[in-house]
C-alpha cells in the first residue's frame, strides 16, 4: 500500500523528466533507451529491470559485468544519470507491477547469490546507501580481478546488510532510508574497509552498524 501510494502520483509528476531523459539518450548514443536486464527476486523469481540505459550498446559483450568510475563504456549523458542515480527511475515501473518494492535488497543477478529472497527487493535498501559509491571502489581493483573481487568482497557484505536490515524494518525505518537516499545521506562504505587480510576478504564486524533506521550525517 505504501509503494502503491507513493509510486503511482510520482510517476505522473515525474513524467516530464523521464521523457527528458528519454529523448536525451536517444539523441546522444546509439542504442535503446531503456536497458532490460534478467533479475532474481523474491524467492529466486526471474524478472525483467528496467533502467535508463548509460553504456554504449552491447556493453556487457565488450567489458565486465560491473562499472567502475571512469568505465569507457559509460556515455557522457550516462555519466550524469548514474552520478544522480537517474537511471533508476524506470524501476518505479518495476514497483508498480509488483517485482520490486521502494526499499529492500536490490534485486540479484541469478548467477551471483544463490540464496532466495524473501522479500521483494527494492529500488534502494541498506546495501544501496552503503555502496552508493561503489563504482569508486571497484575502480581501485585491477580489471582482471573485478569480478572475482565483486564476488568474494562485496556480495558476502551486501547480503549481510540487506538481512539485518530487512529483520528488522519498519514503515518509520524504510522512510528513513528513502530520505537518505534522495538527500545522499548516511555512512557509506569504501574500498579501505575492504582489503584483503590473509587472502580473505575483510568484512566489518558489526555490519548493523550500517543500518539505517533514521537519516543521519
Amino acid at each position: 500500500m505504501f509503494d502503491l501510494t507513493c509510486v503511482a502520483p510520482a510517476l505522473i509528476l515525474i513524467s516530464p523528466i523521464l521523457g527528458i531523459i528519454a529523448i536525451a539518450v536517444r539523441l546522444t548514443s546509439l542504442g535503446p533507451v531503456i536497458f532490460r536486464q534478467q533479475r532474481a527476486g523474491q524467492h529466486g523469481k526471474l524478472f525483467t529491470i528496467y533502467k535508463f540505459r548509460t553504456m554504449v550498446e552491447n556493453s556487457e559483450a565488450i567489458g565486465p559485468g560491473h562499472t567502475a568510475k571512469g568505465d569507457p563504456r559509460i556515455t557522457p549523458i550516462g555519466r550524469y544519470l548514474r552520478r544522480f542515480k537517474l537511471d533508476e527511475l524506470p524501476q518505479l515501473y518495476n514497483v508498480l507491477r509488483g517485482d520490486m518494492s521502494l526499499v529492500g535488497p536490490r534485486p540479484k543477478l541469478p548467477d551471483h547469490d544463490p540464496a532466495p529472497m524473501a522479500c521483494r527487493p527494492g529500488v534502494t535498501g541498506a546495501a544501496t546507501l552503503a555502496f552508493r559509491y561503489e563504482a569508486h571502489i571497484l575502480c581501485k581493483v585491477p580489471a582482471g580481478r573485478l569480478e572475482s573481487f565483486y564476488r568474494q568482497s562485496i556480495v558476502p557484505l551486501k547480503s549481510r546488510l540487506d538481512t539485518d536490515y530487512m529483520e528488522a524494518a519498519t514503515l518509520s525505518s524504510d522512510i528513513g532510508v528513502l530520505l537518505a537516499t534522495v538527500l545522499r545521506l548516511g555512512k557509506h562504505v569504501t574500498h579501505e574497509d575492504l582489503v584483503q587480510s590473509n587472502g580473505r576478504p575483510h568484512l566489518w564486524d558489526n555490519p548493523q552498524s550500517l543500518r539505517i533506521h533514521s537519516v543521519e550525517n
